[in-house]
């Protein structure tokens, strides 16, 4: 069920949900060229820089595939409002308040918006049951996702 307001019709859960796994595919099978590289390197070498633990239990190389996956989200939202996922399904992140999107609040919506969004996944079931159908995330940069049509 869509919030409809002007009318704007607001993404409701399911279809974002399928819009993030698109992209979570898209980007798995992009990192593989990092990912295999790396876990062939840790074999010949446990020693390794770049697969030993560096901060808590996290190695160089897990950061970087981090990094590179987050700027994939933060990157195209701000440049074009959408991903690859949610262009498919006519999807898009805009401001709230009728205008263009800041690189901050974007790369804060991507960043800390989801995780907050992530613990117990409250803020992601927010998206399914309040009227506007926004996640926390959105509730924090002031944005929203909704149908688009070119």
């Amino acid at each position: 069920m869509q919030n409809r307001t002007d009318n704007q019709v607001n993404a409701g859960f399911f279809v974002r949900l399928a819009a993030y796994l698109i992209d979570s595919l898209i980007i798995g099978t992009a990192l593989l060229s990092i990912r295999i590289p790396i876990w062939v390197s840790s074999w010949i070498s446990k020693d390794n820089i770049i697969v030993k633990d560096f901060i808590f239990k996290y190695s160089v190389a897990d950061i970087v595939v981090y990094v590179l996956g987050v700027m994939y989200f933060i990157l195209l939202t701000y440049k074009t409002g959408t991903t690859v996922g949610k262009k498919m399904l006519h999807l898009k992140v805009k401001s709230v308040e009728e205008r263009d999107m800041t690189f901050f609040e974007v790369a804060f919506r991507e960043t800390v918006g989801r995780f907050l969004s992530s613990v117990s996944y409250v803020g992601y079931i927010m998206i399914g049951v309040n009227k506007s159908k926004r996640g926390l995330h959105d509730f924090l940069s002031d944005t929203e996702v909704i149908y688009y049509h070119e």
